[in-house]
């Protein structure tokens, strides 16, 4: 693996990638939604397709970035930044560490946050919503301990439908409490 991923520019463009691991993504794009340099994000973008950790295919004068899948340590890679996107979360939501901590815990399977907490656009009226994939034990104590409604949404792997529009909404907006592996596998096609 590269050391372009200890880079925190390149985390931050790659996460644009998790919303959808198929997605193609324009430079200037990326520039804009992160505010950053144009110049900074077809450095790094450059770097990236040089490691072999992106590919891009020419439209017009435009060069579209796209995960390069044909990379044996992609998945890898994903991992990494799916994880340093829940960093970021955690660091973000800091009173609440302790109950993705608790959430974490009783679940089986895969615990996902999707909602206004995964765009960072919560305000104290928010609800948490909860996505889990397998089995998670009670949560009505945590509700009333961090004083927070807990929307919890719970099915099976063998039932996700990626063309589901709900499915499609979490795919696009999520931040992985546990199961980064498995999710990414799960939806990796």
């Amino acid at each position: 693996m590269s050391n372009m991923l200890l880079n925190d520019k390149a985390i931050e463009i790659l996460a644009e990638f998790c919303s959808d691991y198929n997605k193609k993504i324009y430079g200037r794009q990326i520039a804009g939604k992160l505010k950053i340099n144009q110049k900074t994000a077809s450095n790094v973008l450059n770097r990236l397709e040089k490691e072999g950790i992106l590919k891009y295919s020419t439209e017009g004068k435009n060069k579209y970035y796209f995960i390069n899948k044909l990379n044996s340590q992609i998945k890898d890679i994903l991992k990494i930044v799916e994880i340093a996107r829940k960093n970021k979360f955690t660091q973000k939501y800091t009173r609440m560490k302790d109950l993705f901590y608790e959430l974490e815990k009783r679940a089986k399977g895969i615990v996902i946050i999707f909602g206004s907490y995964a765009n960072f656009a919560s305000s104290k009226e928010s609800d948490l919503d909860v996505f889990v994939l397998g089995s998670i034990k009670e949560v009505n104590d945590l509700e009333d301990l961090y004083k927070i409604k807990i929307n919890l949404v719970k099915s099976n792997k063998d039932k996700i439908d990626k063309e589901d529009i709900f499915i499609k909404e979490i795919i696009k907006n999520h931040i992985i409490i546990k199961g980064v592996e498995e999710f990414i596998d799960l939806i990796w096609l």
